[in-house]
């Protein structure tokens, strides 16, 4: 046995389905010379089994076999919970398919051309199984550095708005028959608003706990109305609250996401909000979505106060910057929420910001590969 040229892959396990009687058992052996542990399977429906039992770290599997192909087998492993996130690689024999856009579209992770090398299926291996590692790297660090500022941060952020609702109501109750109607309605609408205050915390904290759960359902397909629809009505969620409507436009058009309509609303609401929260009222805020050849592409603009170059490399998920200067509330939960819905989706987020000229958020989102699931 040859030794292995990849450091650790002997813990690693592939998973090859092929209904060749002489291809399969070569791609087999080949694998193991590298190092790692084989499972092998004559068509789909006793790979599936294979893949329930083991959850192997990556699947080649052919697409032309008899009975289920390839590429309905992909549509159906990616609708799996437990098998969703497992690197795939198809191969075929077709060359006007093997490539990475025809991979996107199938949700498959890379393709090989018949008849390749085992080095070549090797690498191909290898190359999954460090993309994998760095998600999971990302990931891991994401939900840590998550974790350790709502231990430091959240209860504040629970208490301030819960003793402003409890203050203005003891006022309320003691000087009611001294306060005019107009000082009654004031202390009702602050009451109002440290009530919502506290309704989106609690409901951004409980919607990030709901991403990270690990039996976390896999997501149908939104279709692209209703991407739309649910943007909307995040928007004009964050326009009310801030009562800007003057201050704010839109263009949307929306495409189909692995997501439910909660996620969408939940990016447009808070990035929405934090805009108009970074810039007087009359300053105008911008919103774009709309699709662009295989992306989502989604743009916030304000022309608010803005952020340093430091400020924007010392940007944590519940960093403030000049809080008593500016009495901003808020921890930023928001912003973690909307970071983590877009790394659920495979996107990227940036933000570009220029002091008392503005900051944009952008973000891509990949559009959906056939059969995909979130």
């Amino acid at each position: 046995m040859t030794t292995p040229p990849f450091a650790g892959v002997g813990l690693k396990t592939v998973l090859v389905i092929d209904d060749d009687p002489r291809l399969r058992p070569v791609l087999v052996e080949g694998l193991e010379a590298y190092g790692y542990r084989t499972l092998q399977a004559p068509n789909t429906k006793i790979g599936a089994e294979l893949a329930r039992a083991n959850l192997p770290d990556v699947i080649v599997c052919d697409v032309d076999m008899p009975g289920q192909d390839g590429k309905s087998f992909l549509k159906e492993l990616r609708q799996d919970p437990e098998l969703s996130d497992r690197q795939f690689v198809l191969m075929t024999g077709d060359a006007a398919n093997a490539n990475t856009r025809t991979a996107m579209e199938l949700g498959a992770d890379d393709f090989l051309l018949k008849p390749f090398s085992l080095g070549a299926l090797a690498s191909a291996v290898a190359a999954r199984l460090k993309r994998a590692e760095i998600s999971r790297h990302l990931e891991t660090r994401m939900i840590e550095q998550l974790r350790t500022s709502l231990h430091a941060t959240l209860p504040h952020e629970f208490f301030t708005p819960l003793a402003g609702i409890f203050g203005l109501t003891e006022i309320l109750e003691e000087e009611l028959d001294d306060l005019s109607k107009d000082e009654i309605r004031e202390l009702t609408r602050d009451i109002l608003k440290s009530a919502r205050r506290l309704h989106r915390t609690l409901r951004n904290y409980l919607h990030i706990i709901s991403l990270d759960a690990p039996n976390r359902p896999a997501s149908d397909l939104l279709p692209a109305a209703k991407v739309a629809e649910a943007f909307n009505t995040g928007i004009k969620t964050a326009v009310d609250r801030n009562r800007r409507s003057a201050d704010v436009t839109a263009e949307i058009i929306g495409a189909t996401l692995p997501c439910g309509p909660a996620d969408c609303t939940a990016l447009a609401e808070e990035l929405v909000e934090n805009a108009l929260s970074f810039s007087a009222e009359g300053s105008p805020v911008k919103i774009t979505l709309k699709p662009e050849k295989d992306l989502l592409n989604l743009e916030v603009t304000d022309q608010g106060r803005g952020m340093t170059p430091k400020q924007l490399q010392q940007l944590g998920l519940f960093q403030q910057h000049e809080r008593k200067k500016f009495e901003q509330q808020g921890l930023g939960l928001g912003l973690a929420l909307v970071r983590r819905i877009v790394f659920r989706l495979g996107g990227e987020f940036r933000i570009t910001s220029e002091l008392s000229k503005g900051t944009t958020v952008s973000i891509t989102i990949p559009l959906p590969r056939a059969g995909q699931a979130a």
